[in-house]
């Protein structure tokens, strides 16, 4: 059976991943936020970029742990 993800609000990408809304903003602001998709007046981030974000960020650490 294929279960479908549906694609989260903002508040809802901040709860699963446990970042404040305005950590968020700062990761936007710093080109490092999700992908977003605007759907009517909604602003969703799919399951897809998501995963593509944590992932991002893995690397992240990774080049800092390496680098220090």
């Amino acid at each position: 059976m294929n279960t479908v993800v549906a694609a989260l609000t903002i508040p809802e990408f901040c709860q699963a991943n446990r970042i404040s809304r305005g950590s968020f903003y700062n990761l936007k602001k710093a080109g490092k936020a999700p992908r977003l998709m605007i759907v009517g007046n909604r602003v969703l981030i799919s399951p897809e970029a998501n995963a593509e974000w944590r992932l991002a960020r893995e690397q992240d650490a990774i080049i800092i742990e390496v680098a220090a």
